[in-house]
């Protein structure tokens, strides 16, 4: 595959993205520029998306918006019955009582991504779909200290081939220095400028715990996102609070699971 035919496809991914953030129909010229790609390969990507099926497009308005197939294409993947219920109650229910954003993330590749955010009321917020080096956050390093040590190394090492970080500014000594700190630890508290990368805050720090999920299930984890100074004052009040939510999704999930009808041999 060629360099031009990857970045083809991560561009769709990108436009399917911008969609998803804005949840309406958009211009050409609208979806180019959220992107700062140049116009002329987003509308040639936007007319293979519509010639494929993957894209409506309006000529009245001359607005694309995603087709019903895009949707299709993951429906078989039931992650929201349990984010979508449990997990965002849990949520909401963080938010009311940090009042702070609250984000809820997940290990893709060598990044940690914000799948989900309840904005809070002081302006600091995440945007859904921000990802993070999963090497460069408190939460990725929850994650990473409870992987096998080969598989954090590689994700690690892919990071630096990648081009993502240097090993000259975070060595593989130091990263395994912190698997360590994080190997006994179930709430990370990390403030922005202990990072290698830039944030949007960096006077922001995020308080995280991994939480339960159902079997086969995609790791997730929960923070909690604000000024560092505020969440100071707050750390001992949201640790426990994410203990009771951890405790009281590790009871619904085991209650679920005890009244699933029992599989049947084969």
């Amino acid at each position: 595959m060629t360099r031009n035919s990857v970045k083809s496809a991560e561009r769709v991914f990108q436009i399917l993205e911008h969609f998803a953030r804005t949840r309406e129909p958009a211009r050409l010229s609208e979806v180019a520029a959220s992107l700062d790609h140049p116009v002329s390969s987003v509308s040639a990507l936007l007319k293979c998306m519509v010639d494929q099926g993957y894209m409506n497009f309006d000529d009245r308005t001359r607005r694309y918006m995603p087709a019903a197939r895009i949707a299709h294409l993951g429906s078989w993947l039931n992650f929201d019955a349990y984010e979508q219920t449990a997990v965002l109650e849990a949520m909401y229910r963080l938010r009311e009582a940090a009042n702070e954003s609250v984000v809820l993330a997940t290990p893709t590749d060598i990044y940690l991504e914000y799948i989900d955010t309840l904005h809070g009321w002081e302006g600091i917020n995440i945007r859904r779909g921000t990802r993070r080096l999963l090497v460069q956050s408190g939460t990725g390093w929850l994650f990473l200290a409870r992987m096998d040590l080969a598989q954090a190394l590689a994700i690690y090492r892919r990071t630096i081939e990648l081009g993502e970080l240097r090993q000259d500014e975070f060595s593989e000594t130091e990263f395994l220095k912190k698997l360590i700190e994080h190997r006994d630890m179930d709430i990370s508290f990390v403030h922005a400028r202990e990072l290698l990368r830039p944030t949007a805050h960096w006077g922001a720090a995020m308080i995280s715990m991994i939480i339960p999920t159902p079997p086969g299930h995609r790791g997730l984890a929960m923070g909690v996102h604000g000024l560092a100074e505020r969440l100071e004052t707050k750390r001992a009040r949201v640790s426990d609070l994410f203990h009771e939510i951890a405790a009281e999704l590790e009871a619904d999930l085991a209650q679920t699971a005890g009244s699933a009808p029992a599989a049947t041999a084969p």
